[in-house]
């Protein structure tokens, strides 16, 4: 049994930090909580009167070494650092390899870490025409160096920040690596018994008399060295004692691609790690889930969500394995355990599967590429759910206690599917049979969720979720206790507006808008929903340019929308502040604390000397 502060031992040590003075919001993982809300509840500067008044740019804190930042920033406030000084600092993740803290404040560089974290991989072009251009890993070539991925994660309590990377080691192969890190100075710590150069992420599936477990091709199923590592990692509990780091890993979306992996450590001896395959008979499973982590209750399960895979297909036809041995497209609920001889284990638990690929793989035309896993799931606090939505933009409720086990059953969801992110959104279900995708009503637009809603439970309102759609505007809805949610109201502002119209069927135009919140606890008139989005453009296979929003989350405009829906109350955009174009860095939201905006950009394509990725800094005027 592991112990977990409840939500209401962090409120009392939020309201310990107020009294006393200091800054009250360290960030300590992506989405401020294991349990993925997106909301930061305390926050005492910003209010939605303050913010119509307009935001200034502080300054933009630079990253030299790679135009592309993709992990999440964090932040503690009152930091004592290498220089003997106490600083509010922001530690910024590059995909060079490097880690940079800077005093949040002043914009000082602090330090970068002094050893490098090894050599990042820069993939061979393959193709290339015009600003597009093919790697041998990745489809769009956007990203230059591939290094620090994900976002890392900090333990307060020990003042060590854990982070992923890719390593190129001198062999010339890659390799995945985990590294502890001293927050004062960035100085590198032994881990897990050995040196202070990373500890190598390794999982092999083995049977019952441990011995490697062989798949149809006649390999090991066994974590590859070139999988990607996305998502946020998580410490779970982030106070406390007894953590485990969870690590989760990327899979395919062909068949006799990788596995997706979920590996898990525990903290206090980084004993050797237990680990979970997705789909241990077929392929895919992965667990990317746009960069968002997996999410922990206070009992510490773990839940992630899963990616396209789950059958095999050859000349006699398609198996399916999912469901039976493997769970693909799955939520899929976790249980790491320790026992009594210090052996460790990851246990599923509990899941459910919405759809099956190989169902839509016998019909081509039906194929659209509903990776479940492009969404994240949500543990609002208190309420004994779990939630999320992927690439069919619905959005599906579970008890977290009790998932169904079963396939295409949505009488085990605790309220019907409701289309979340796009039209005929508001209220109706998904009416075509289980397993089927082809929903009568549906428009032809993109409407993937990638990351995960953001809750909020407000003080007029109650419990609140928050959803960007591609191609699509900011959504808000209530969510009773039952599970079922309820529209609220829309943004007029459409991600991606020119891909989003009729002509163009609205394709493609990824990702959506990146969330976060912010409010002042239970005190009405408080809460603000930030958005960065894509103004126009596929930020999936291009660089481009972005826009940061304001909105109030419970006030609405005295506007309705064209369509008649009422309307969320824009704020503030980052266009109301003089020369502020930026390029917008497609998966990692922004984040509030202490009465500061972060957010960060990708540097300007094509790439040329001085094209540098930032973190700009925006406060009040």
């Amino acid at each position: 049994m592991r112990w977990f502060l409840t939500g209401a031992w962090v409120f009392c040590i939020v309201l310990a930090l107020v009294a006393s003075g200091v800054a009250q919001t360290a960030v300590l993982t992506r989405s401020y909580d294991d349990a993925r809300t997106g909301a930061n509840a305390a926050e005492t500067v910003f209010t939605p009167a303050k913010v119509s008044n307009g935001l200034k740019k502080l300054f933009s804190l630079d990253i030299p070494d790679d135009p592309r930042i993709e992990a999440q920033p964090l932040y503690v406030p009152g930091m004592t650092m290498s220089d003997g000084k106490k600083h509010n600092v922001v530690y910024v993740f590059s995909m060079a390899n490097t880690i940079w803290a800077f005093d949040a404040d002043t914009s000082a560089q602090i330090w970068q870490t002094p050893v490098s974290l090894g050599k990042a991989f820069l993939p061979r072009v393959t193709s290339a025409s015009g600003q597009h251009r093919r790697t041998e890993i990745d489809l769009f070539g956007i990203n230059i160096q591939w290094g620090i991925l994900s976002t890392p994660v900090i333990d307060l309590d020990t003042q060590t920040m854990y982070a992923v990377n890719w390593v190129v080691k001198q062999d010339g192969k890659r390799a995945l690596f985990l590294h502890a890190l001293r927050l004062s100075d960035g100085k590198e710590l032994p881990i897990g018994g050995g040196t202070n150069t990373g500890l190598p992420i390794e999982a092999m599936l083995k049977d019952a008399a441990g011995k490697p477990v062989i798949d149809t091709t006649g390999q090991p199923v066994a974590l590859h060295p070139d999988q990607k590592q996305r998502a946020a990692l998580l410490l779970a509990p982030l106070h406390g004692s007894h953590k485990t780091l969870v690590v989760a890993i990327t899979g395919g979306e062909n068949p006799r691609s990788p596995r997706g992996w979920v590996v898990a450590f525990d903290v206090d001896s980084f004993r050797k790690p237990a680990a979970w395959v997705a789909t241990p008979s077929s392929f895919g499973g992965g667990i990317w889930q746009a960069s968002q982590g997996p999410a922990a209750d206070e009992d510490g399960n773990i839940y992630v969500m899963t990616g396209n895979g789950g059958y095999l297909q050859d000349k006699k036809g398609i198996t399916d394995f999912n469901g039976k041995t493997d769970f693909a497209e799955a939520f899929a609920k976790l249980r790491y355990a320790v026992d009594t001889q210090g052996a460790a284990s990851l246990t599923l638990v509990d899941w459910f599967i919405p759809f099956l690929d190989s169902q839509r793989q016998e019909k081509p035309q039906n194929y659209r590429d509903q990776d479940f896993g492009s969404g994240a799931p949500v543990v609002p606090p208190g309420m004994n759910l779990v939630l999320g939505a992927g690439k069919d933009g619905v959005l599906y409720v579970l008890d977290r206690n009790n998932m169904g086990k079963v396939v295409g059953d949505f009488s085990k969801l605790k309220a019907p599917p409701i289309f979340f992110t796009y039209f005929p959104g508001f209220g109706v279900s998904p009416a075509g049979p289980p397993g089927s995708l082809d929903f009568p009503g549906a428009d032809l637009k993109t409407h993937h969720l990638h990351g995960s809603p953001v809750f909020w439970n407000s003080p007029d309102r109650g419990p609140m979720l928050f959803v960007w759609g591609e191609n699509e505007s900011l959504r808000a809805w209530t969510l009773n206790s039952s599970g079922a949610a309820a529209f609220v109201a829309k943004s007029a502002e459409i991600a991606s507006q020119g891909l989003a119209n009729p002509s163009t069927k609205g394709e493609g135009g990824m990702p959506g808008g990146m969330l976060t919140l912010s409010a002042n606890g239970n005190q009405k008139n408080t809460g603000i929903v930030w958005a960065t989005a894509p103004i126009t453009g596929n930020a999936n296979q291009d660089v481009v340019e972005g826009i940061v929003r304001a909105y109030d989350a419970t006030m609405l405009d005295n506007q309705t929308n064209t369509d008649g829906t009422p309307r969320l109350k824009l704020l503030w955009d980052s266009n109301m502040v003089p020369n502020n174009r930026f390029s917008f860095s497609k998966f990692c939201t922004p984040f509030v604390a202490d009465g500061k905006l972060f957010v960060t950009t990708y540097g300007s394509w094509p790439d040329a000397p001085g094209n540098h990725g930032h973190i700009d800094v925006y406060t009040l005027k």
